[in-house]
């Protein structure tokens, strides 16, 4: 299991109406679950119409919810295009989870990764979502791939129970099970780069 000293620097980016806000809350609510102290901002303009959103998770020891550019540990890219964008604000040796059909980048970008010891890790959480009758759930396999990770207090455990606990009605199941293959394709993914 990964463990962060002191704190966890988390900045989610997407476009309006991708579950971006929704994940966040769910990333605070799952280190209260654990009874770790959770703050967070979001940053959004026109989220209606497909604009831009940020959301900024910090968990431990922290008094601000803001994020400076190097300092986040880790960035959820909801879209790639905003990962992208938002990609100066990740630390050296910060860990990355897209959604993007992509197994790789150009050779520019791919570069610029390797320089900075970037781990980056891509999904098609769109098309996972689709799979499971639920186009906008690509959050879930987001989180759910996260959770593979095994980073406390993002656990697949711990974030399960979140979305149990703040989800309601007929969608629960549905975002449970692009959740679940997220996850699975993440271990899947996590354990072939162990070998």
């Amino acid at each position: 299991m990964k463990k962060f000293f002191n704190s966890i620097q988390i900045l989610c980016a997407g476009i309006g109406g991708r579950g971006v806000l929704l994940a966040s809350t769910l990333l605070m609510d799952s280190a209260i679950r654990k009874d770790v102290y959770a703050i967070g901002s979001d940053e959004y303009g026109m989220s209606q119409r497909g604009g831009s959103v940020v959301s900024l998770v910090k968990v431990g020891k922290v008094k601000s919810p803001f994020i400076g550019k190097g300092n986040a540990d880790i960035i959820l890219g909801f879209e790639e295009s905003e990962f992208l964008r938002n990609l100066s604000y990740l630390k050296i040796g910060g860990i990355a989870v897209v959604n993007s059909p992509k197994e790789t980048y150009e050779s520019k970008v791919k570069e610029a990764l390797n320089k900075r010891k970037i781990s980056v890790y891509t999904l098609d959480a769109d098309g996972i979502a689709r799979e499971g009758g639920l186009y906008q759930a690509s959050n879930m396999a987001i989180l759910g791939f996260f959770s593979s990770l095994n980073i406390e207090p993002f656990t697949y455990e711990n974030l399960k129970g979140a979305i149990l606990e703040r989800l309601k009605g007929k969608m629960v199941e549905k975002n449970l099970l692009v959740f679940e293959r997220g996850f699975e394709l993440g271990r899947e993914i996590v354990q072939c780069m162990n070998l």
